[in-house]
């Protein structure tokens, strides 16, 4: 699977102790907008690579675009812990001005970048943090800019520190924050993430797009999608270990823990990162061919447990398509331990069912099931024609 890039790079207190990280986007940035910027790290930090492997229990500090300030896109990331850092480009109107108000009463801490002769920006008004690029000032210039910006009781961060004497002039203005290449260069965090079909991520968004919608509508549509089915579970398990106690069962109770107005902001961020492939994967096909089989199997044999079946059978094919051992794609899902279980262990009724589906890939025999075989081999042909139908349909879109 396609390997992507993140970098943080720390912000540092004035006793030189990490209290956040700025999030940047590492990417072919040819031809690529701020919004799709903002959008691919949002995806990759917390969908991706998980923002708790990230930044832990520090800040993270995003760089906003107009669309995100204004609600034209929505920022899924948790509130108290996202700095939403205003870049430079972004015109103070009256409606960047209503939307950052909003943002403030939602709970996000908002920083102003570049802005330090910036005198009567009603920006300045609205945020909390200000930040100075100290190599851009003269000596003169950065004492003038921290007591302007210090009038409006907000805290000021000194980035591109980038020797002692400029840190310990900082310090001695009273500057709070800090972040420079004397400090810290930022660090490329790599990760591997299996992409969602375009076509799978617009009719989700339609559906969601309906207020009257219900979850296993949405349901039907993520879970003929492997790479967007995981991505669901991986929300929610952000959500589990944020202090939810639910565990997820199922890809329908991952999209009902979730929230449906969440899901709709996430899935719109991976359209906007143009994160999402179009096309053929045979490794895909026959992840999603495991997890219908196994739902297959499971609707003959124990019909209550089908939802648990599927995603039994697509967790257990997560390991080959992301190219990690199983353990480590366990670790960052918040499943229920039956599932869990089935995946690793091979125990229980959905661990057959699985081990079933995939002896039955491998060409043999030996199922446990109790089913015939020739029922067997019933459910592992509408399965094949069922994920091969998904990708067809896709690599036609495409083309069109």
């Amino acid at each position: 699977m396609p390997k992507f890039m993140v970098a943080r790079q720390p912000v540092f207190d004035s006793r030189l102790r990490v209290v956040g990280y700025e999030l940047l986007f590492r990417g072919s940035d040819g031809g690529v907008t701020g919004d799709a910027m903002t959008a691919d790290v949002l995806v990759r930090a917390c969908l991706d690579l998980g923002l708790g492997s990230l930044v832990g229990d520090k800040l993270a500090f995003l760089n906003t675009t107009r669309t995100y300030l204004v609600g034209g896109q929505e920022i899924p990331f948790p509130p108290r812990q996202t700095v939403l850092d205003i870049v430079e480009e972004v015109t103070a109107d009256a409606e960047v001005v209503a939307g950052c108000r909003r943002l403030v009463q939602n709970g996000y801490t908002l920083a102003a970048d570049g802005r330090s002769q910036g005198a009567g920006d009603p920006l300045l008004e609205v945020v909390s943090i200000i930040k100075l690029d100290v190599s851009a000032l003269s000596p003169a210039e950065l004492r003038s800019s921290a007591l302007q910006c210090s009038a409006y009781g907000a805290r000021l961060v000194a980035k591109r520190v980038e020797s002692r004497d400029q840190l310990e002039a900082c310090q001695a203005l009273g500057f709070d924050l800090f972040q420079g290449y004397l400090l810290s260069h930022p660090e490329l965090v790599e990760g591997r993430a299996i992409a969602p079909g375009r076509l799978t991520c617009l009719r989700v968004l339609e559906r969601l797009c309906d207020p009257m919608v219900s979850a296993a509508e949405v349901e039907d549509i993520v879970k003929s999608d492997a790479a967007l089915s995981y991505r669901f579970l991986r929300m929610a398990g952000e959500g589990a270990a944020r202090g939810l106690s639910r565990r997820v069962g199922s890809v329908r109770e991952g999209v009902v823990l979730v929230g449906l107005r969440r899901l709709r902001a996430w899935v719109s961020l991976m359209l906007l990162s143009e994160d999402a492939h179009d096309g053929s994967d045979e490794q895909l096909v026959m992840a999603m061919t495991r997890a219908r089989m196994s739902e297959l199997l499971a609707e003959r044999t124990c019909p209550r447990q089908a939802e648990e079946a599927f995603t039994a059978g697509l967790v257990s094919a997560l390991d080959l398509l992301l190219g990690v051992p199983i353990e480590e794609v366990l670790g960052e899902l918040s499943l229920t331990a039956e599932l869990t279980d089935a995946v690793l262990s091979g125990t229980g009724r959905l661990g057959a069912i699985v081990a079933d589906s995939v002896a039955w890939e491998l060409g043999r025999a030996d199922v446990s099931c109790g089913l015939p075989d020739h029922a067997v081999d019933e459910c592992y042909r509408e399965a094949l024609g069922w994920a091969r139908d998904l990708f067809d349909a896709v690599s036609q879109s495409a083309a069109g």
